[in-house]
C-alpha cells in the first residue's frame, strides 16, 4: 500500500504526528499554568500564615494597650530618668534603660542625655484606650 495523501498533498501520518505534537504542547502549557497557579496560591498561603505569626508575636511582645506618642516640653531640672518615671509602662519595657534608649532614638539624642529647659521631646506611652 502506498502512502495516503490528503487533499493538500501531505502524508496523513505527518498530519497525525503534527496533531499529536500540538496536543502534547497544549497539555504541557496547561500543566505549567496549573503548576504556576498552585505555586502562587501556596506562596500566598505561606505569606498569610507567616504574617499571622509575625503579628501575633508583635502583639504578645507589645504587652497590653495601645502605643502612643506625646510631646513634652522640658522644665528646668528634668532628666530622662524623671520623665521615664512618668511615662514608662513596665509591661512593655523590661527596664528604664530600654525605655530611655527608645526616647533617645526617637528624639535623636546623644548618650549624655543632657536636656535643656524649653526643649521639646517626643515620649512614647501606652494606654488601654483606643484613640482615633
Amino acid at each position: 500500500m502506498g502512502e495516503q495523501k490528503s487533499m493538500y498533498g501531505v502524508d496523513d501520518r505527518e498530519v497525525r504526528e503534527r496533531r499529536r505534537a500540538l496536543r502534547r504542547h497544549r497539555q504541557h502549557r496547561h500543566r505549567r499554568r496549573i503548576l504556576i497557579s498552585a505555586l502562587a496560591m501556596l506562596e500566598a498561603a505561606c505569606m498569610i500564615i507567616g504574617g499571622g505569626f509575625y503579628a501575633s508575636s508583635i502583639r504578645s511582645s507589645a504587652g497590653s494597650g495601645f502605643k502612643y506618642y506625646t510631646s513634652v516640653t522640658i522644665e528646668y531640672g528634668e532628666t530622662l530618668w524623671s520623665l521615664a518615671d512618668a511615662y514608662i509602662d513596665y509591661e512593655n519595657y523590661r527596664d528604664k534603660n530600654s525605655y530611655i534608649s527608645e526616647v533617645r532614638s526617637i528624639n535623636h539624642l546623644d548618650e549624655d542625655g543632657s536636656l535643656m529647659a524649653g526643649q521639646v521631646l517626643i515620649m512614647p506611652y501606652y494606654s488601654e484606650e483606643y484613640v482615633k
